[in-house]
């Protein structure tokens, strides 16, 4: 069963940033249930999550990070998508700067990994990114931009693959 995260402050934002990355998780045939950040998870009943993003000024997530403290006991994979990449990269000490990006930009892959092997382009909508890492791995940036990281068995993502990238999605699902 994959776990769909909503960050969301407002439930219509939903549309745009969860239900198209549940429509890729159904489409590639796995179970999934979709819950909101703010509600009780029990990591033992999922065998992936999905942590999504949410509009671009949206930061409610990050003033709730206690919200997020079954991340440590999850023993899957997860993926966090812009949001979610934001509050992997918090919860193991990262430092997000202001890194604004907004559009379809060029990401460079810096070593094969199971998400994404070369090059590509993709949609990125947000505000606060790393542009260092003390201890996660990065696996590609954009510009001065880390857009790809990887810490134990979570991946964060700064862009949103469910625009123009659905197979990092569907790569993630096959871990």
């Amino acid at each position: 069963m994959i776990l769909v995260i909503s960050t969301c402050k407002y439930g219509l934002s939903e549309e745009e940033f969860v239900r198209p990355i549940a429509e890729i998780v159904e489409k590639a045939g796995f179970r999934y249930e979709i819950k909101r950040y703010k509600e009780k998870i029990d990591p033992k009943k999922y065998d992936k999550a999905i942590i999504c993003g949410t509009a671009l000024k949206d930061f409610e997530y990050l003033e709730n990070m206690e919200r997020f403290e079954w991340i440590h006991e999850f023993e899957g994979h997860i993926l966090g998508i812009c949001a979610g990449y934001q509050v992997i990269a918090s919860l193991f000490g990262q430092k997000l700067e202001r890194a604004e990006r907004i559009g379809v930009y060029e990401v460079e892959v810096l070593k094969e990994n199971p998400l994404a092997e070369k090059t590509f382009r993709a949609f990125f909508l947000h505000k606060l990114a790393l542009k260092s890492a003390e201890c996660v791995e990065p696996l590609a940036v954009q510009g001065d931009v880390i857009c790809m990281f990887w810490i134990r068995k979570f991946y964060g993502v700064s862009f949103h693959p469910e625009v123009l990238n659905p197979e990092i999605v569907e790569r993630f699902l096959k871990i």
